[in-house]
């Protein structure tokens, strides 16, 4: 079965825009984009048309990427100023930039997107309010199919700071075996195999294939990679039509539930 991200993100946005309209809310998200990283102009697109259809008013600040470090914070400082739900930072940034220094002057209060060492601290610590919108759409994905839980096993394929350890710690509160594979895996293959829920989060095209699945195993892409001018994900979604149980396609599958999430979290921080 092919999972229908548009449908379940629909869902969560029509839910979001009733609170919005019940508790005459104002929500307000800025987006600081720096540079033209081709991803980030389709990802911030698809964010503004989301919320311009329930009612969120989206501001964006865009930078050259021949800024420094210090610039680009001291204009966070500036946006944080206006009376804000929500300030994200759209990564990739230019790699002479210190990533972590730019994301930790968000405010912790602003953080939609769990990116600061505060966030990502109280989600470590189960003190979370809200949930990181990309490991959240995994698992309302999940949620939604219904997909049974206790005692599975749950291979996490990539590291990172945006899904990977986030994710893991979302996981931790669930009734499942964990194993968290990264780039120096050795034999990634004899993992994923054991997987009853497969998840991938690297970025790189195809690497997840068939033969390195189970039948009847849950695989969830939540890679992300532009190849050839197209959008691309982790897994060979078309040879995994006789093996898994239950795939998302990459576009169409993680992303859309992903942008209801973060505006979730943008009316939610309102609460």
């Amino acid at each position: 079965m092919l999972v229908n991200g548009k449908k379940i993100a629909e869902q969560i946005l029509k839910r979001v825009k009733a609170t919005i309209i019940k508790r005459r809310l104002r929500p307000s998200l800025a987006i600081i984009l720096i540079g033209n990283n081709a991803a980030s102009l389709t990802y911030i697109k698809n964010k503004q048309e989301a919320a311009k259809r329930i009612g969120i008013k989206v501001q964006i600040y865009r930078l050259a990427s021949t800024l420094t470090t210090s610039q680009v914070i001291k204009k966070i400082k500036s946006v944080t100023r206006q009376k804000l739900s929500g300030l994200i930072v759209q990564l990739p940034l230019p790699k002479k930039m210190n990533t972590r220094k730019i994301l930790n002057a968000i405010p912790a209060e602003l953080d939609v997107d769990f990116l600061t060492y505060i966030s990502l601290g109280q989600l470590a610590s189960a003190e979370n309010k809200l949930e990181p919108p990309t490991p959240s759409a995994i698992l309302e994905i999940l949620k939604y199919y219904k997909i049974p839980l206790a005692g599975k096993k749950v291979v996490v394929v990539g590291r990172g700071w945006l899904i990977g350890r986030p994710l893991t710690n979302l996981l931790m509160k669930l009734p499942v075996t964990i194993t968290i594979c990264g780039k120096s895996t050795k034999n990634l293959a004899a993992h994923t195999k054991k997987a009853d829920i497969l998840i991938s989060a690297v970025g790189k095209r195809n690497l997840i294939k068939a033969s390195m699945v189970k039948k009847g195993a849950v695989v969830i892409d939540a890679g992300f990679v532009m190849y050839k001018g197209k959008i691309c994900g982790d897994v060979d979604v078309k040879a995994m039509a006789c093996k898994a149980k239950l795939v998302t396609p990459t576009p169409g599958g993680v992303g859309p539930i992903t942008v209801a999430k973060l505006l979730y979290n943008v009316v939610a921080n309102l609460k």
